[in-house]
């Protein structure tokens, strides 16, 4: 693979004899599957036995979830750390926890820190305890800075990304320098690589797809920098790359705008951020109130029937048993969809519980919000 890097630059004797007799020490921070790529990657390295000695998984605590809290629900990463065969993961979650992980440092002799979309800062104290301390980012650094670089790619429609190792900051996220980055690799020909690992249902499927592929990318390029002591060269690369930003997603960035939002945007935000919700007015013993829908899956639809004139209006096609909602422009088909707090229904028992659930006056307005 080309890597967008200059030839290492050996910083001291000391580095050159580490580099050359001594294997490292990994402490692996981790979560999702992007992180899990990575982490395969290190324990091949691990296995060979010259590069990588110690390899210890730290992963964020289960939380509850599902319906009513019912299902405890684990970090991908515990169940692939178990299938390696490593040792249990160190469920750490506060700065306290972390902080604590000085003590594991110091008992170990872990001389390298590796965290792969983990979700929290790694505090200054613990990076300071090791000599190297390692990012993998999945975007072409500096743009995308931030917690969802992933989902600003695709809801932006970039044609190029990438994969970015840099090193950890010690009171930032994604200040690091720059230690290798992928060649720009095209968004769409990703896409059409489809899925190569397990997801859970609720990972929306681009969205997965792209974890998939750029995980594998970034455990190449993570390979590459550990094989070839990348990391111990001076970090000073300069870049024409603009900076940007990618927070976390937020929940009104599910929310659908009839007036502006055009189908392939509906279609693309769905993919890329799972369920999308509109509001429908809805009766109740306090009087008019609006209800969250979710759209769990739809298409877009070249033609419109003729009775839908203004953005938001809905219809039922009792023939094909199809929904359809006005765009800014021509149509979205709704397969399923929902009505918050209830269970998930096709087009047709939607309708059917319109009357039920909005009152009999609302129900005969048909219009999303």
């Amino acid at each position: 693979m080309y890597i967008t890097v200059r030839p290492p630059v050996i910083r001291s004797q000391l580095n050159r004899r580490l580099f050359s007799h001594s294997p490292l020490n990994i402490l692996f921070f981790g979560s999702d599957q992007f992180s899990i790529h990575s982490l395969k990657g290190i324990n091949d390295l691990r296995q060979d036995g010259s590069k990588v000695g110690k390899l210890q998984v730290i992963a964020r605590p289960p939380k509850w979830c599902g319906r009513k809290n019912s299902i405890l629900r684990y970090p991908p990463i515990v169940k692939a750390a178990e299938e390696l065969g490593l040792s249990s993961p160190l469920l750490c979650d506060t700065n306290a926890d972390l902080v604590n992980l000085r003590q594991v440092v110091k008992d170990g002799q872990y001389n390298m820190i590796i965290a792969v979309s983990f979700g929290k800062l790694i505090p200054g104290k613990l990076i300071n305890d090791v000599l190297y301390a390692l990012n993998v980012h999945p975007s072409l650094l500096p743009r995308y800075k931030g917690a969802s670089p992933i989902q600003y790619t695709l809801l932006n429609r970039d044609e190029k990304t990438g994969v970015t190792v840099q090193t950890l900051h010690p009171s930032k996220f994604d200040q690091g320098s720059i230690v290798a980055r992928t060649k720009p690799l095209n968004v769409d020909q990703l896409l059409a690589k489809g899925i190569t690992s397990e997801f859970e249902d609720d990972v929306p499927i681009k969205t997965a797809i792209m974890m998939d592929q750029l995980g594998m990318e970034g455990s190449n390029v993570l390979k590459d920098v550990i094989t070839h002591g990348l990391y111990l060269r001076d970090c000073n690369e300069t870049t024409e790359i603009e900076p940007s930003y990618a927070p976390k997603i937020t929940t009104e960035m599910r929310q659908i705008n009839w007036e502006s939002d055009e189908p392939e945007s509906l279609l693309n935000k769905l993919q890329v951020l799972g369920p999308i919700f509109t509001h429908k007015q809805i009766t109740t013993r306090d009087g008019v109130t609006a209800k969250r829908i979710l759209f769990h899956d739809l298409k877009v639809v070249s033609q419109c029937p003729d009775d839908l004139k203004k953005p938001g209006e809905f219809t039922f096609d009792e023939s094909k048993r199809n929904l359809y909602v006005k765009c800014k422009t021509n149509c979205v088909q709704v397969n399923s969809i929902q009505f918050e707090g209830f269970k998930v229904d096709n087009a047709k028992q939607f309708m059917t519980s319109l009357r039920k659930r909005c009152g009999p006056e609302m129900a005969q307005q048909k219009v999303f919000l």
